[in-house]
């Protein structure tokens, strides 16, 4: 089911406490991704939240720097 992004927020953070010693101080995004999901009647807006280390998040930005130039490249 293709859904169409409508708004993305993000919030980047240090793990400051944990019970795993070795996860204190890394790094992770949260990313609040709205969609439409296009369905009339059921409110047709979807929030999708994802959390992700730096490099996870490094990873998803090329690949949408690639998508945004293929896209510019066919218009």
């Amino acid at each position: 089911m293709a859904m169409k992004v409508v708004d993305v927020h993000w919030k980047f953070g240090v793990t400051a406490s944990t019970s795993e010693k070795s996860m204190v101080g890394t790094t992770f995004v949260q990313l609040k991704i709205v969609a439409d999901t296009g369905v009339p009647g059921d409110g047709s807006l979807k929030n999708i939240f994802v959390e992700m280390d730096l490099a996870q998040f490094y990873s998803l930005l090329h690949e949408l720097e690639k998508a945004r130039g293929n896209l510019n490249y066919l218009s």
